[in-house]
């Protein structure tokens, strides 16, 4: 029955105000219409003006703004036809019989323009943060904006979608006050309720911000944990360790431990190591052979300058002292090895001998030691035996 009545008030009304209705639906046509021409327009700008101009960042934003705002001017374009077609139909306007069905109907269009809006500068934000990430953040040490922009780029669009919530939600007549004290209440009980999610999250903004290590950089951990950095999440750090295990720590104690970055200040490492010679090796042919396979080596940098010094006088051996720098951190065990074969050939070619730790025990015996006779007692314990030292009879 309400159907019935519905159609019938609606064909009463396209007979009585069928101009009023034309005009309504002519409108939405100029919509689609203009809609259609502002996308041609800015792509047309885009190819002819924007594109000659020095910086990217105006193609950027023609390229993302361009599909959001065909949205923006169709929704605007549907809220003026029914605010058109309202002021021509009385059962429409205040008082009439479709009155509240059509404010419902307005402020659904209004809520569409809000949201179309909303994703126009949602996109128009994104777009400038993309372009500072690939432009200039590339022309400098751009790692901490390519781990921060992602966190970035979420909380703008959350504080700009909360903003076109409240504007939506007031539309309905919802109060948005009461909505925000019960979230403050809500949001006290969630943060007393997760206390370490929210400590590991500051402190992933702590690690962002403050960047003692990076992703990729190579790191140590008190523990003696030693690995790779792939990700740094708003929970915990992963390190891929050399054993191809990952390793996940909260980034809590992550913010409150000591590390050791081999990737600071420069990924550049050093290599340095004792070799130790017996003591009658010539000193000054060990330091120059040394120093040669150094030299040689083409991963080993020409500054700093590689050194070889005898840095001790050993118990058993002479400790000749050498180091060199690598170019980066990671080739650091393979150029140790290289550098090792080479110097133990080196060494074996020149006869230089590598000190090995070994005790020479020295027994003296003194000639009256065979005048000397030990006297034992007899087996059978009545008269003792006349023993003298090195007598195989004795034994």
């Amino acid at each position: 029955m309400v159907v019935e009545q519905w159609l019938y008030d609606l064909r009463t009304a396209l007979e009585q105000h069928w101009m009023a209705w034309a005009v309504f639906a002519a409108q939405l046509l100029v919509t689609w219409a203009v809609a259609g021409l502002a996308k041609r327009i800015l792509r047309w700008i885009a190819h002819r003006v924007v594109s000659r101009s020095d910086t990217t960042l105006d193609d950027r934003l023609v390229e993302a703004g361009t599909p959001a705002v065909r949205w923006v001017i169709l929704a605007l374009g549907l809220r003026l036809a029914l605010m058109s077609l309202g002021s021509a139909i009385p059962s429409f306007q205040a008082g009439g019989r479709y009155a509240t069905q059509f404010t419902v109907a307005g402020n659904l269009a209004e809520a569409v323009v809000v949201i179309a809006v909303t994703v126009l500068v949602n996109a128009l934000i994104n777009a400038a943060l993309d372009w500072y990430l690939h432009e200039l953040a590339g022309r400098t040490d751009g790692t901490w904006d390519r781990e921060l922009m992602p966190m970035i780029k979420k909380g703008v669009s959350a504080v700009v979608g909360f903003f076109a919530l409240s504007i939506v939600l007031e539309l309905f007549g919802i109060s948005v006050s009461a909505l925000i004290a019960t979230a403050g209440v809500a949001s006290a009980a969630i943060a007393l309720a997760s206390q370490d999610t929210l400590s590991n999250m500051l402190g992933g903004l702590a690690i962002l911000i403050d960047r003692p290590f990076r992703v990729g950089d190579w790191i140590e951990l008190t523990d003696g944990k030693v690995g790779v950095v792939v990700e740094i999440g708003l929970r915990t750090t992963r390190i891929r360790q050399f054993d191809g295990t990952a390793l996940v720590v909260p980034n809590k104690d992550m913010a409150n431990t000591r590390v050791i970055n081999y990737a600071l200040p420069s990924p550049q490492a050093a290599i340095r190591q004792t070799i130790r010679v017996t003591y009658d090796t010539d000193v000054e042919k060990a330091k120059k052979v040394l120093l040669d396979v150094l030299q040689s080596h083409p991963e080993v940098l020409k500054d700093p300058v590689p050194g070889v010094w005898l840095s001790a006088f050993n118990t058993y051996s002479l400790d000749l002292f050498f180091s060199c720098w690598v170019d980066s951190y990671t080739n650091r065990f393979r150029v140790t090895d290289e550098l090792n074969m080479q110097i133990l050939k080196a060494f074996r070619e020149n006869g230089i001998a590598l000190a090995i730790p070994a005790q020479h025990i020295r027994i003296q015996q003194k000639e009256d030691s065979l005048d000397q006779a030990v006297e034992l007692p007899a087996p059978d314990g009545n008269r003792p035996v006349q023993a003298v030292p090195g007598d195989p009879e004795n034994h």
